[in-house]
């Protein structure tokens, strides 16, 4: 569950909300991406996020809200089926619930750093610039801008075959994020009601 938060938060990283027009080439894209994530000081929104469990022929369905600012503050916080909160703080992630908190240290979880080196590049606004390891795919659809990011590398410790951030094609915020795991399950996050630097 944690490399799903990191991926989460990473795609919250790339977005603003203010409307532009866009010609659609690859370019622009990537350079109204970035100028957008240098301007983003603080976010919220509310999420849904859907796991298809393939083994039970099943989904989970949970809801909550997202908050960010700047300094290095991210909270999920889940309402729905289960209340907890998902925190980051400058290298940790904690998670808490109702009995208890666990942290996880960034320095001891080379698999979460690696992660973390994606948000930093959505952060600056270089998504483009992801080590070779990452094979980033910009593709327009009618409605949205994709980005797929696939790591090249097959280790272990990485649960994703791909992961697919859908931005909305005018404004360029979060419309969706689909994680495609290796265990065949599917996770998709919707998001509504962002707001930004508000």
């Amino acid at each position: 569950m944690r490399y799903k938060i990191i991926i989460l938060v990473t795609a919250f990283f790339c977005v603003t909300s203010d409307p532009l027009f866009s010609d659609g080439s690859e370019d622009s894209f990537y350079s109204e991406l970035s100028r957008r994530s240098s301007e983003v000081i603080s976010l919220n929104s509310r999420f849904t996020q859907t796991k298809h469990v393939k083994l039970l022929n099943t989904k989970v369905v949970s809801q909550g809200k997202f908050y960010y600012k700047r300094e290095g503050e991210i909270r999920f916080d889940y309402s729905t089926p289960k209340i907890m909160s998902i925190i980051m703080l400058k290298g940790k992630l904690r998670i808490e619930t109702q009995s208890k908190a666990t942290t996880y240290d960034f320095a001891r979880q080379p698999s979460l750093a690696e992660l973390a080196a994606i948000i930093e590049a959505c952060v600056s606004g270089n998504i483009k610039n992801l080590p070779d390891k990452y094979k980033v795919v910009y593709t327009l659809l009618p409605d949205c801008h994709v980005l797929t990011i696939t790591n090249l590398k097959k280790t272990p410790d990485n649960p994703y075959t791909k992961i697919e951030l859908h931005f909305d094609i005018d404004n360029y915020s979060l419309k969706e994020l689909i994680l495609y795991e290796r265990s065949e399950d599917t996770t998709y996050y919707s998001f509504n009601n962002i707001v930004a630097n508000g």
